[in-house]
C-alpha cells in the first residue's frame, strides 16, 4: 500500500499584548535601532537586517526626504516596530521597478519591492512573473500580476477588446495582511520583461502614526512598444504591494498608494490595512482597503498552534518528504489490516481537542476519522487516530479547531449551530475583545482552525461566532 505524504513546516503567530480597555498597542520594539530621523533622502540597504525588522524608538521623516530600500538576501518585507511616535511628512517608498527602456526594451524583468516579486524575463523563451499572482508569459501580450484584485483580463486593439484572461495571475492573500506579502510580477514576452510587484511594509507604533506625506507600494510598469497593437505587443505590469499600519492613533492627510502598473494591460491592486483604535486619517488611500483593530504583529517561531502528522501505521514520516506520487513517502505492506493508526503531533492545542484525519484517495470518496490529543501537555501533545485506509492509500490531511487561548471565560465563546464544537476547557479560556482586540467585520474571533496537509502548506483559518471563516495564509 502506497501513501503519498508531504509535510510543510508549520506557520506560527504571536499575539503581542497587552490590549486593555484603552486599546494600547505594544509594538514589541526594543529600541535597538534608536531614533530614525533622516535629514536628507536615504536608501536603506536591508542587508544588515536579514529578517527585515527594524526596532526604533521613534521615526520622523521630514518633508522633502525620500526613503527607499535595497532588499536583503531573503527579500523580506520591511517591518518597522516603533516604541513611541512615527511621523511621515516625506516619502516612504517600497515600489516595484518598471521595465527599463533605452531605445530598445530590455529583456530583464523589473525587480519587486522588498517582500514583492520580480517580473518575468523576456526574449525567445519568456518567463512568467514571480509570486503567487504572477502574470503568465506569452510570445506577445503577456498577462499582468494580481494581488488584492486581478490584473486586466482584456486589452484594447483597433478592432476592439481581446481577452487575455488565461494569462493573468490569481488573487491571493487576505484583508488582514497576515502573513505580510508583497505584489507579484508581470509576465514577460518576446521583446521585454514584466514589471515588478510592489513591496510589503508594516509599521507598528505604540503611540501614534501621523502621515502627511506619502507611503507608496505601487507595482512597476511593463512595456508597450511603439507598435502598441501590432505583433510586438506588451509585457505584463506588476501588481500593487501591501501597506499595514498598526497603532493606537492614526492621523494626517497624506497619501497611501498600493496600485498596480498601468503601461501594459494593467495589473491588480495591492492591499492596505489599518489596525487602529482611533482613526482620524483624512488622506487618500489607493488599493484594496480594510480596517479594524487586530494587533497581531509578526510571526514568531515556536508560538501559536502547530499541527503535523508524525507517522502512519508505525512508519515515521520523513522531515523532508518529496510529496511525489511516483515516489511515495510512506509505504505500508499490503497485508496491513485496517484500521491503521495515524499519529498527529500537536503544539499549543488544548488537550482533548478533536483532531480529524482525512485520506483523499486517487479515486473515490475521502475517508475520515476523528480522535483526541489526549497524551502529553498543552505545549506538546499527540493524537493517535485509527483510519480505515482506502485501497492504494492517498493524500492525508489533519485538521484541528481550537479556541484562541490566553483569556478568561466569556459567554461569547460558546459556539452556536454555525460554529464548530470546541472542547469545554477551550471555550472557558476564550478571551474577550478587550484582551485580544481580534475582530472581523464587527464580530470577535472565537476559534482558529489549523490544517496540516500532505502535499500542501499548513493553513490557519480564524472563525467567528456566527461561523464566518477568515483564512490567515
Amino acid at each position: 500500500m502506497r501513501i503519498h505524504t508531504r509535510i510543510i513546516p508549520a506557520l506560527t503567530l504571536a499575539f503581542l499584548l497587552p490590549i486593555t480597555a484603552l486599546a494600547q498597542v505594544n509594538s514589541g520594539s526594543n529600541g535597538s535601532d534608536g531614533a530614525f530621523n533622516p535629514t536628507q533622502s536615504v536608501v536603506i540597504n536591508m542587508a544588515d537586517h536579514p529578517d527585515g525588522i527594524y526596532q526604533y524608538t521613534s521615526v520622523n521623516i521630514q518633508a522633502g526626504v525620500r526613503v527607499t530600500f535595497i532588499p536583503n538576501a531573503k527579500n523580506t518585507p520591511v517591518v518597522w516596530l516603533v516604541q513611541g511616535d512615527c511621523v511621515i511628512n516625506g516619502v516612504l517608498n517600497v515600489d516595484g521597478q518598471s521595465v527599463q527602456t533605452g531605445g530598445l526594451p530590455l529583456t530583464v524583468g523589473g525587480a519587486g519591492g522588498p517582500g514583492g516579486w520580480a517580473g518575468g524575463s523576456g526574449g525567445s523563451s519568456p518567463s512568467s512573473g514571480q509570486g503567487p499572482g504572477g502574470g503568465i508569459a506569452a510570445s506577445s501580450d503577456a498577462g499582468s500580476g494580481s494581488f488584492g484584485t486581478q490584473g486586466s483580463l482584456t486589452y484594447s486593439t483597433s478592432s476592439g477588446l481581446v481577452s487575455i484572461a488565461n494569462e493573468v495571475g490569481p488573487i491571493y492573500g487576505n484583508g488582514f495582511l497576515l502573513p505580510l506579502l508583497g505584489g507579484s510580477g508581470g509576465g514577460g514576452e518576446n521583446h521585454s520583461g514584466g514589471g515588478g510587484g510592489g513591496g510589503a511594509l508594516l509599521i507598528a507604533a505604540s503611540n501614534s502614526i501621523q502621515l502627511n506625506g506619502f507611503i507608496v507600494a505601487d507595482g512597476g510598469n511593463g512595456y508597450r512598444d511603439a507598435y502598441s497593437y501590432g505583433p510586438q505587443g506588451f509585457c505584463g505590469d506588476g501588481s500593487g504591494g501591501a501597506i499595514r499600519l498598526v497603532t493606537a492613533n492614526l492621523s494626517g492627510n497624506g497619501i497611501i498608494s498600493a496600485v498596480g502598473g498601468t503601461l501594459g494591460p494593467g495589473a491588480g491592486q495591492g492591499r492596505v490595512r489599518f489596525d487602529v483604535y482611533q482613526n482620524t486619517f483624512g488622506g487618500l488611500i489607493s488599493g484594496v482597503f480594510t480596517q479594524g483593530f487586530q494587533p497581531i504583529i509578526i510571526p514568531v517561531s515556536g508560538q501559536g498552534i502547530q499541527l503535523s502528522i508524525a507517522s502512519v501505521a508505525g512508519a515515521a514520516v520523513s522531515g523532508s518528504p518529496s510529496g511525489v506520487l511516483a515516489n511515495p513517502d510512506v509505504i505500508i505492506p499490503a497485508q496491513q489490516n485496517n484500521p491503521i493508526p495515524v499519529v498527529v503531533n500537536c503544539g499549543n492545542i488544548p488537550l482533548n481537542t478533536q483532531i480529524t484525519v482525512q485520506v483523499q484517495p486517487a479515486n473515490g470518496s475521502p475517508v475520515t476519522a476523528v480522535g483526541l490529543n489526549n497524551a502529553g501537555t498543552l505545549a506538546s501533545s499527540t493524537a493517535t487516530i485509527l483510519v480505515n485506509m482506502p485501497r492504494g492509500g492517498g493524500i492525508i490531511y489533519a485538521t484541528a479547531v481550537t479556541g484562541i487561548a490566553g483569556g478568561t471565560a466569556s459567554n461569547d465563546a460558546t459556539p452556536d449551530a454555525k460554529t464548530p464544537a470546541l472542547a469545554a476547557d477551550t471555550r472557558a479560556k476564550s478571551p474577550s475583545y478587550t484582551q485580544t482586540g481580534l475582530t472581523a467585520d464587527g464580530e470577535r474571533f472565537v476559534a482558529v482552525e489549523v490544517k496540516a496537509t500532505f502535499g500542501g502548506k499548513q493553513s490557519l483559518t480564524y472563525l467567528t461566532k456566527s461561523g464566518m471563516r477568515y483564512p490567515a495564509n
